[in-house]
């Protein structure tokens, strides 16, 4: 969200070893019904972005 702070040294980074921890997360959809294609897109961006 800073990136333009973070390169121009307006912010320095701290603890920058640190990660968030691993988490299970999973995207449940009804049964018998396909799931729409913003419920796919987002389950796709959650598993790119925590996986």
């Amino acid at each position: 969200m800073f990136w333009p702070e973070l390169a121009s040294g307006e912010v320095t980074r701290v603890l920058e070893d640190w990660e968030l921890p691993k988490i299970d997360l999973w995207a449940v959809f009804p049964t018998g019904r396909m799931a729409s294609a913003k419920a796919r897109a987002f389950a796709d961006f959650g598993e790119q972005v925590v996986g």
